[in-house]
């Protein structure tokens, strides 16, 4: 009778699970029923490799936003920017940033699609499509250039999409043997490759510890060298081997992730990115404009909580050295609200249809 009553249980969230899938999938794919998770991610647009994530919450964030020009930091395959195009019919201008080549290759055609079925006869004439192949750290520079005096809305989706994590050619991924590239765009000054077979064992073990958050880093760095040292290490299945088993239990975490992490993050500099990028924005925002950024890991994360913090007139907290008797720091000027005081995270739907999407936070700010 137990084990009756307890496989009806697994039974009956298995499909509790499924309705909260199929009825996201409906919603956000227009799909009748989706079984399957890659079903999903091509029923609304074929021919789209990537999934944008929380597409609602991104929409709703700028629901009551003007947004007659519009940036988009990350535009992949252009998920985001289209849904955008789509629901705010008053937008006269669309920049869009992506430092990859092919990316501008996939969006372009589903934006002049977007604008077309939005804005029929005059669509070029009543929205201005701009994309710039720019990593969106240049975002001040790339909108001074277009005469853009000041944005309504801005859209940031950190991290590595599934465009790169699906095409083995350029080496982010650990489950797909390929050339150990991990270059976002041809900008990138170093590839993945020249770090494991260059870069001193300080400095692998160094971004492995504060990119990668790898608290074996020390042993991962040594084996690393290790390995170089009988022969180079070139592919990703070279590096997955030169890793090997890593302490600790993982569950459904790769033992390799961090390490791939790690050294992404090193290749594309993507904190310092973040960094220069939300001080830019925030600049451009016209009053009542918003800012929207989705991060997936904890360091992304950290920066933008402290950074919008910081606009929002938050003092930084103090050190150890400061104690309540001593002079406090100063607060900051206020030209920002914080819309989202604790980060927005995926429905549990979401995440059943797009397991990917499972770490993602988005905070939203507007300018004041």
């Amino acid at each position: 009778d137990d084990a009756m009553a307890t496989r009806a249980i697994v039974v009956a969230r298995a499909s509790a699970r499924a309705a909260r899938r199929d009825d996201f999938a409906r919603r956000r794919f227009g799909a009748a029923k989706p079984t399957a998770r890659r079903r999903a991610t091509t029923t609304r647009d074929e021919g789209a490799p990537h999934v944008s994530v929380m597409m609602d919450e991104v929409l709703e964030a700028f629901r009551d936003v003007r947004a007659r020009t519009h940036v988009d930091g990350t535009l992949g395959a252009g998920g985001h920017a289209r849904a955008m195009i789509e629901a705010h019919e008053e937008m006269e201008h669309f920049v869009g940033f992506d430092v990859d080549a092919s990316a501008h290759a996939l969006a372009r055609p589903r934006l002049e699609r977007a604008r077309a079925a939005t804005r029929g006869d005059e669509a070029t004439t009543t929205l201005r499509l701009s994309l710039v192949e720019a990593n969106f750290r240049r975002m001040r520079e790339a909108l001074r250039a277009l005469d853009v005096d000041g944005v309504d809305s801005v859209v940031l989706d950190l991290g590595v999409s599934s465009m790169h994590l699906d095409r083995a050619e350029r080496g982010f991924s650990f489950m797909n043997d390929g050339p150990l590239d991990m270059r976002m765009g041809e900008s990138a000054t170093t590839t993945a490759e020249e770090i494991v077979n260059a870069w001193p064992e300080e400095e692998i073990g160094r971004i492995l510890r504060e990119y990668g958050e790898e608290k074996h880093w020390r042993l991962l760095a040594r084996r690393i060298c290790e390995r170089r040292a009988e022969k180079e290490i070139r592919t990703t299945r070279e590096l997955v081997d030169a890793i090997g088993n890593v302490p600790g239990k993982w569950g459904s975490i790769h033992p390799a992730t961090r390490t791939f992490q790690g050294i992404r993050i090193a290749v594309n500099d993507e904190l310092g990115a973040v960094e220069d990028v939300i001080p830019a924005a925030i600049e451009a925002l016209r009053p009542g404009g918003r800012l929207a950024i989705i991060s997936f890991h904890s360091l992304e994360d950290s920066i933008v909580k402290r950074r919008f913090r910081h606009f929002a007139g938050r003092a930084e907290p103090p050190s150890e050295e400061v104690n309540r008797y001593m002079p406090q720091p100063e607060a900051p000027p206020k030209i920002v609200k914080l819309i989202t005081r604790k980060p927005k995270v995926p429905t549990s739907a979401e995440i059943d249809v797009n397991v990917r999407s499972r770490s993602a936070k988005l905070r939203v700010c507007e300018k004041l």
